[in-house]
C-alpha cells in the first residue's frame, strides 16, 4: 500500500469531526517538540523545530569528591581538569580515552576556579579565604601562588600575549590583575558583593558579571568600567563568547536566603550548611533552591535576546562549543541544553545527577562535573546504532483495534511497537515487534502495528546515522465501542421533595414572598451521562404512573440529541410518576454494533391542583381553619387583613409538615371597631396557591 503525503493526511484528518464518534478511526500525533519530550531520548536530541535527531551519549567516570564544581582545559587540548569540594582536588580526564584520576589535593575544601598555564601548570583558586594555588600538570604537587584579599575566587582567566591572570572575586566583588610571580593588583572594585563570572571581550577588554545586582560590565586594560546591561536577577552566573556575540547565564532566586552567593557567607567547615545559594561556595541539594533563570544573547552591535528560559532552576555553567553552538548547565535538573547559531535551543543530554555544574569543551563534545551525585560524564556525539526514542505511553481509554502508524523522516528509521494494559509498562506487556507491511515514499513511511487489541501501545524508533531524522508520527487506532450509561435523572430548578412520602418533585422550597413563588406545570428533567467514547448519543423517554404497569412515550417520535426534556404536565393527572431514559449510540455506530441504555427514575411529583383552605370560621380574637392537598404537603400559609400586607399564620402543631394542616390567627388588639375581610392563602410544596376569605365584625 502507498503511504499517503503528510500534507494529504492532515486535511482528511482535520475533516473528522471534534466530537469522537464510536467507530471512527482516532489517532494520536507527536509533531512538535513539546509532544516528544514528553518520551525518552536516548543519545537524541529533540530540536525546537520539532525534529528528534542524533544527539549526545554520556559516559560516566566515578570520582571521589562530593561535586565537581569547576573545569579546565590544557593548552593542548589533550586533558580537562575538574575541581572538586568538599576536599579541595583536581582530578585529570584525557580527553581520548581513559578515567578521571585525582592529580592533587590542595589546603582548602573547595577549588573554585581552574586555569590551565602555558607551561602545563595550573592555577586553583579557593574558597574559604580566598588563595590561589599553583598545580604542576604532570606530578599534582601543589604550593600557595598568590592570596587574595577576599573571600571568594570565583573565576580566573589567562589573558593576553604575556599571559596574565585575572582573578573575579567575592566578598567584596572585584577583579585582581596577577603576574608570574604571584603578586596581585587591584584592577577594578564592582562595588558588588561578587564577581562571579569573567570572559574576554574585544580589543583587550575584560567582561565581568556580578551578583547580587547582576550587572554585566566591561573593563577597560586600565581598570576603567561601563556598565552594558542590568538584568532583572540575581546573578551573573557564567560568560560565554561565540563569534560576535556573547552569552549569559542570569538567575533569579526566590527567596532571599537563595540569592547569589548568599550576602558573602564564607565556608567554615568541610560540610556545607543546608539552604544558601549555589554561588556561595556552598551546595545545597537542588531541590533546596527555588529559582528561574534565562541565557541571554548580546550581539557586538547591542541587541539583546534571551534564548533560553527555566521557569524552575538556575543555570551554572556556559561553555562556546564547536559548530557555534553554545551549551548551557542546569543546577537543579541535570540538564545541558544547546544553543543554536540561530538562537533555537533544544536538550542536549539528560544525566541522572540532578546538578551539572561545569562544562569543558572536548572536540566535537565535551566533559561534565556533577553534584548530588558527583561524577564527571564525557559527552560525546551518538556513534552508528546508539541514538534511539521511546515515546511515552499512548492511552487509547479503553481497549482498542491499532492500525497503521506513519511517520516523516530519514530513510533509515526502524520502529517496533509493543502494546499491553497496564498504565505502565510490564512483563504482562507484548514483546516488541517490528511494523508489518513497512513501505516508503520519500521522507514518508508507514506500517502496521503487530498485536492483540489493547488499550496502551508505545513505540520506539532507531536513529541509526549521523544525519538519521525523526519529524512527525501518526499512530491510528480505532477504540472498542463503550457504553454510555445514564446515572440520575433531577429536576432543573427545583429543590428535592419534602413530601413525607418520600416521592420527588418540584417541591420544598421554604416560605416566600409571592413575588419568588410561582407555579409552572413544566417539569425540567436533566440527567446526567457517562459517555466513556465521548459519542454523540440519542435519547428516548417514557414514563407511567406510580401505581400502573404501563409505560407510555414521551418526548414524541424523534428521539432527543440533548440529556434534557421539559415536560408540560397540564395533561395527566396528579400523581407520583417514574420516568424511563434510553440512551444509544446508533447514530454513530451501525446497529449491529451501537450499544444502549436504559435508566429508571425515582418517582417524580406532579401537582398542578390548588389548595384548599376549608373550615375557615372566626372566634375572636382567633380565626381558625384548615389548608388541605391532595398531593403534596402545605409548605406556607398567610393573611392578610382588609388587602393589607400578607403575614403568616401559625400552624396548630407548630410545623407545616403534612397535606393537610390546621391553622390559627391571632387578631391584632388594635383593629378598629366595625367591619373587616381577612383572607387566607395557602401554598402547597409544588407552587400551587389557594385562597379563601372570611367577613368578620369588631365591636366596641
Amino acid at each position: 500500500m502507498k503511504p499517503r503525503s503528510s500534507h494529504a493526511l492532515v486535511i482528511a484528518l482535520s475533516l473528522v469531526p471534534c466530537a469522537a464518534l464510536a467507530t471512527t478511526t482516532r489517532f494520536f500525533r507527536q509533531a512538535t517538540a513539546k509532544d516528544f519530550e514528553e518520551g525518552e531520548a536516548t543519545s537524541v536530541m529533540v530540536l525546537a523545530s520539532g525534529e528528534v535527531v542524533a544527539g549526545m551519549k554520556a559516559t560516566r567516570l566515578a570520582i571521589d569528591a562530593a561535586f565537581a564544581w569547576c573545569g579546565a582545559l590544557s593548552r593542548d587540548g589533550r586533558t580537562a581538569y575538574f575541581g572538586t569540594g568538599d576536599q579541595g582536588r583536581v582530578f585529570k580526564v584525557p580527553l581520548a580515552a581513559g578515567e578521571a584520576k585525582k592529580l592533587a589535593e590542595i589546603d582548602s575544601p573547595w577549588v573554585t576556579a581552574l586555569v590551565a598555564r602555558p607551561d602545563g601548570s595550573l592555577l586553583a583558586g579557593s574558597t574559604p579565604g580566598g588563595r590561589i594555588f599553583i598545580v604542576d600538570g604532570k606530578t599534582g604537587a601543589s604550593r600557595p601562588f598568590a592570596k587574595l584579599p577576599a573571600e571568594h575566587v570565583w573565576a580566573l582567566l589567562s589573558e593576553g600575549k604575556d599571559n596574565k591572570i585575572y582573578a573575579a572575586t567575592g566578598t567584596p566583588g572585584q577583579v585582581f590583575v596577577i603576574d608570574g610571580k604571584g603578586k596581585e593588583r587591584l584592577l577594578w572594585d564592582s562595588g558588588d558583593k561578587h564577581v562571579m563570572a569573567l570572559a574576554s571581550g574585544s580589543n583587550g577588554t575584560l567582561l565581568a558579571g556580578t551578583a547580587d545586582q547582576a550587572i554585566l560590565y566591561r573593563i577597560a586594560a586600565d581598570g576603567r568600567a561601563e556598565a552594558l546591561q542590568d538584568f532583572e536577577g540575581n546573578e551573573i552566573r557564567a560568560i560565554a563568547r561565540s563569534g560576535s556575540a556573547t552569552y549569559l547565564a542570569v538567575n533569579a532566586f526566590d527567596r532571599p536566603s537563595d540569592a547569589t552567593a548568599s550576602g558573602g557567607q564564607s565556608v567554615k567547615s568541610n560540610k556545607p550548611p543546608p539552604g544558601p545559594a549555589p554561588a556561595s561556595g556552598t551546595q545545597p541539594r537542588s531541590e533546596q533552591v527555588k529559582a528561574h533563570a534565562a541565557v541571554y544573547r548580546l550581539d557586538d552591535d547591542g541587541r539583546l535576546e534571551q534564548v533560553l528560559a527555566l521557569p524552575d532552576g538556575y543555570f551554572t555553567a556556559l561553555l562556546a562549543g564547536a559548530g557555534g553552538f553554545v551549551y548551557a548547565a542546569s543546577g537543579a535538573q541535570g540538564k545541558v541544553y544547546r544553543i543554536s547559531p540561530d538562537r533555537t535551543a533544544a536538550l542536549a543530554i539528560d544525566l541522572p545527577e540532578r546538578q551539572v555544574l561545569s562544562l569543558v569543551s572536548a572536540g566535537e563534545g565535551f566533559l561534565v562535573g556533577t553534584g548530588d551525585g558527583s561524577a564527571i560524564f564525557r559527552v560525546h556525539p551518538a556513534g552508528a546504532n546508539e541514538a534511539s526514542y521511546l515515546s511515552k505511553v499512548l492511552d487509547a481509554d479503553g481497549l482498542a483495534h491499532w492500525g497503521f502508524l506513519d511517520w516523516t523522516g530519514s530513510a533509515d528509521l526502524a520502529f517496533e511497537t509493543r502494546v499491553g494494559n497496564t498504565a505502565k509498562p510490564d512483563k504482562s506487556w507484548g514483546k516488541w515487534v517490528k511494523l508489518q507491511s513497512a513501505s516508503r515514499q520519500g521522507t514518508q513511511g508507514r506500517g502496521k502495528v503487530v498485536g492483540a487489541q489493547a488499550r496502551y501501545l508505545q513505540y520506539r524508533v532507531a536513529l541509526p546515522g549521523r544525519s538519521s531524522v525523526l519529524r512527525d508520527v501518526f499512530t491510528y487506532y480505532l477504540p472498542q465501542n463503550q457504553r454510555a450509561r445514564v446515572t440520575e435523572i433531577t429536576l432543573a430548578d427545583a429543590a428535592p421533595a419534602t413530601s413525607s412520602s418520600g416521592a420527588g418533585g418540584s417541591t420544598g422550597s421554604t416560605p416566600t414572598s409571592i413575588s419568588t413563588r410561582s407555579h409552572s406545570p413544566v417539569l425540567k428533567l436533566r440527567w446526567k451521562v457517562e459517555n466513556p467514547d465521548n459519542d454523540e448519543l440519542i435519547y428516548r423517554l417514557w414514563f407511567r404512573q406510580e401505581k400502573e404497569s404501563v409505560w407510555r412515550p414521551l418526548g414524541g417520535p424523534e428521539p432527543l440529541g440533548k440529556p434534557e426534556y421539559d415536560w408540560n404536565t397540564d395533561s395527566v393527572p396528579d400523581g407520583r410518576y417514574f420516568i424511563r431514559v434510553w440512551a444509544s449510540d446508533e447514530k454513530v455506530t451501525p446497529k449491529d454494533q451501537a450499544l444502549d441504555f436504559t435508566f429508571d427514575s425515582p418517582l417524580f411529583l406532579v401537582d398542578n391542583s390548588r389548595p384548599a383552605i376549608v373550615d375557615l370560621r372566626a372566634d375572636l380574637p382567633r380565626i381558625a381553619g384548615r389548608a388541605h392537598d391532595a398531593a403534596s404537603i402545605i409548605s406556607q400559609i398567610e393573611y392578610s387583613i382588609d388587602g393589607n400586607e400578607w403575614r403568616p399564620a401559625s400552624p396548630e402543631d407548630g410545623i407545616l409538615d403534612e397535606t393537610s394542616e390546621a391553622f390559627f390567627i391571632r387578631l391584632p388588639s388594635s383593629l378598629a371597631p366595625g367591619p373587616h375581610i381577612v383572607t387566607v392563602r395557602a401554598w402547597d410544596s409544588a407552587d400551587n396557591v389557594g385562597s379563601a376569605r372570611i367577613e368578620i365584625q369588631i365591636k366596641r
